[in-house]
């Protein structure tokens, strides 16, 4: 397993996560493993997913202008 230090923490922002982590009966280095585990990065099926669903919910949507508009009005 891998570690990481971070530096320069606002000591407000650590005491938060040391509460919060006492509320819960865990460890602070548990609570932030937690975290960072609970918001890791979309995998690249996961944002393709994403886009899939996206791309569907606005597929009835029409710009505003063309892309030869849009094209024109860069010169």
């Amino acid at each position: 397993m891998t570690q990481v230090l971070i530096r320069n923490l606002d000591d407000e922002t650590v005491a938060s996560y040391r509460r919060k982590a006492k509320i819960k009966g865990i460890s602070l280095e548990q609570e932030l493993r937690n975290l960072l585990e609970a918001n890791k990065p979309f995998t690249p099926v996961e944002r393709a997913a994403v886009a899939r669903e996206m791309m569907s919910r606005y597929a009835e949507t029409q710009p505003s202008l063309t892309l030869a508009e849009i094209r024109e009005g860069l010169k």
